[in-house]
């Protein structure tokens, strides 16, 4: 369920090595950065890290979704880098979606600031503050913060889903996600009915 390579910053060695983890769908992952930053892995996702971290910056890259509570350190800022979103923490608590097939990319923070670049060439500098989520439309290649409530987008890491008038398409791409599933639709027009409730 989980690797640890906190303390692996405390060995003295130039060589840096990035180690890929690919979590499949139906599964989940926790991960101890060697800062000691903890990230939770959310099912049908990717993140490359290197084994310990050198220089003035830590840097991962993910392809899914991610909730991370970073460790602290003003003088080495935190990054995690998607396709189409980079997200710079000092040290805080927040999620990051990031699929290829979904038209939005989020970053929702809970506690602490985060600086969000994007667009074409991630020059689009943003600050959100705690119950904000940046939010970049592919479709639209425009970015837009909202304030919202953190639980609803980080639930999964607690062992529940939450849905709030949510389209049955979002929610059952979510739910296939997480069981391993697919979802196959005989009538179109139920896509876009919306939903709410709680799942353990």
């Amino acid at each position: 369920k989980g690797l640890n390579y906190s303390g692996i910053d405390s060995i003295v060695d130039n060589k840096v090595e990035y180690h890929r983890i690919v979590v499949p769908r139906g599964g989940e992952y926790n991960l101890k950065l060697a800062d000691g930053t903890d990230v939770w892995m959310f099912a049908d996702s990717e993140i490359r890290f290197p084994t310990r971290f050198k220089g003035n910056k830590r840097e991962v890259y993910l392809e899914g979704e991610a909730y991370f509570h970073v460790t602290a350190s003003k003088e080495h800022p935190f990054i995690v880098k998607t396709k189409d979103m980079d997200v710079m923490v000092t040290g805080t608590e927040f999620n990051v979606k990031a699929y290829s097939d979904e038209m939005n990319v989020q970053t929702t923070l809970l506690q602490g600031v985060v600086t969000v670049f994007s667009g074409l060439e991630k020059k689009e500098k943003m600050e959100i503050k705690p119950n904000q989520q940046a939010e970049w439309c592919r479709r639209s290649v425009k970015m837009r913060v909202r304030e919202v409530d953190p639980d609803l987008f980080m639930a999964w890491k607690n062992g529940r889903f939450i849905f709030r008038q949510d389209r049955l398409e979002d929610i059952m791409r979510t739910l296939a996600r997480w069981y391993g599933v697919e979802v196959v639709y005989l009538d179109e027009s139920v896509k876009s009915m919306l939903f709410a409730g709680k799942l353990d």
